[in-house]
């Protein structure tokens, strides 16, 4: 089953699927013209070629970047809007996605994130189904409200994190002190009404 793409041809005949992985690896392996000679043919065959180049960059900048540069999605996806505010045909729009590829090109690269997803993916096709931990179930479950857990429990074994920023204040203690006296029905006249249901 080959995608849409395949079946496209750019504005000097090539492959529209052949260009557009010709982008991506050019920038896996840092090659900066040619990355961007393939982008620009992409750019000059359409509105629709173009937006197909940003989806793209957009993509590789978590599939190929990753860990590499937390920062680059949020760079390209930065890029891809201000583009927005350009005519297709106006001078400045190529500079955007230039722009974008030497960013892509120039950060160290991670595809881990794309590589466990394809676990995920493969071993769930395979049977493999997810396990409830027994931390879920806290005051936040129906079960976890049945085996009495609440406040305390949320607070001592649910609310864990890994790996815990070093912070400089008390305020975990502290909820810890309050936690030790706090009596639901003693304040339910102070209560506000929050709405607890999750959707």
């Amino acid at each position: 089953m080959y995608s849409i793409w395949s079946e496209t041809k750019t504005k000097n005949g090539f492959n529209s699927d052949e260009i557009i992985s010709s982008v991506q690896k050019s920038i896996r392996r840092n090659m900066v013209e040619e990355a961007c000679q393939h982008a620009y043919e992409l750019y000059i065959s359409g509105p629709i070629f173009l937006d197909k180049l940003w989806r793209r960059l957009l993509t590789i900048s978590v599939e190929d970047i990753g860990f590499g540069n937390l920062n680059a999605s949020v760079i390209i996806n930065s890029l891809n809007e201000m583009r927005k505010n350009f005519p297709y045909d106006d001078g400045d729009q190529p500079i955007y996605f230039i722009h974008a590829i030497r960013v892509l090109c120039s950060s160290e690269k991670d595809r881990s994130s794309d590589y466990l997803k394809n676990i995920i993916i493969k071993e769930a096709t395979m049977g493999k189904l997810p396990e409830i931990m027994d931390v879920a179930l806290d005051k936040h479950t129906k079960k976890g409200q049945e085996m009495g857990r609440g406040s305390l429990h949320f607070f001592e074994e649910a609310t864990k994190v890994i790996p815990q920023l070093k912070v400089d204040n008390n305020y975990r203690e502290r909820y810890g002190e309050i936690l030790k006296i706090y009596d639901k029905e003693k304040y339910a006249d102070n209560l506000f009404p929050f709405n607890n249901t999750q959707y």
